[in-house]
């Protein structure tokens, strides 16, 4: 095991055991915001309707919709998309999303997303396949597809100062360090100034929350062609309907 691999299984500890919540702060030169949202545990195979109600249940208390989990499982079957809880498709997720009432959006997500930007007032619905511990695996080509509720992003700036702060080169070559509560962007996303992002997640087949590579979570997701054998109702192209495709959902307490 290298240093770096040693400093980052030190630091998701730190991380998760210590999970403050929707702040912006400094773990061991690190970055993190994030949501928290309850965690839902599903019941057979509804990980997806899990997620959403964990969106249901942070919404504004305002609104009318008060739909259970087992209400969305209802309707997920009444409009034909699923058989038994399953949603193999980011356009059934999105049709849940209606009718939820939840605003959402289907995006194309990669390597580069700018999730600093996106996950400020946003979490994430993605699939991803699933390994026997929960985390993301490219071992099983869709067999074990699972839907991931992602509500943080986690970066340590390449250049990191003493004194706490990102160190930001001026145009006249001096080093002056940044207020942790601002961005260093640069162009193309997340790559440049920013080491490989993690992200918070939480499914519906654990409590905890945990942080994981958002590269892990895209491989994951761009391997799955096939559902494991059963009774699903599956789309006619499993990839296309998943590869590269999450469903962005704003978050009305932010």
């Amino acid at each position: 095991m290298t240093t770096e691999e040693r400093e980052i299984i030190s630091w998701k500890r730190h991380v998760e055991d210590n999970f403050e919540g929707r702040n912006l702060v400094l773990v061991q030169g690190y970055h993190y915001f994030t949501h928290r949202l309850p965690v839902i545990l599903q019941h057979g195979p509804t990980c997806g309707i899990a997620a959403l109600t964990s969106l249901l249940l942070q919404r504004d208390p305002s609104t009318n919709v008060t739909l259970t989990a087992n209400e969305l499982l209802k309707a997920a079957v009444s409009l034909g998309i699923s058989y038994q809880g399953e949603l193999m498709s980011a356009h059934y997720m999105s049709q849940m999303c209606d009718i939820a009432g939840l605003p959402h959006q289907i995006m194309r997500v990669c390597k580069d997303t700018d999730l600093s930007d996106l996950l400020k007032d946003s979490a994430l619905l993605i699939v991803y396949d699933k390994d026997k511990n929960n985390e993301p695996s490219t071992k099983y080509g869709g067999e074990r597809a699972h839907w991931l509720l992602i509500t943080g992003f986690c970066y340590k700036p390449h250049r990191y100062s003493r004194n706490g702060g990102v160190q930001v080169t001026t145009q006249r070559g001096n080093k002056t360090p940044q207020p942790l509560n601002s961005f260093v962007k640069s162009r193309g996303g997340m790559s440049g100034k920013y080491a490989e992002p993690f992200v918070f997640v939480q499914h519906g087949k654990s409590r905890l929350r945990q942080l994981w590579r958002w590269s892990d979570i895209l491989a994951s997701n761009a391997v799955i062609r096939r559902p494991k054998p059963g009774k699903w109702v599956v789309p006619e192209d499993l990839h296309e309907s998943v590869a590269g495709l999450a469903v962005r959902v704003p978050l009305k307490h932010v």
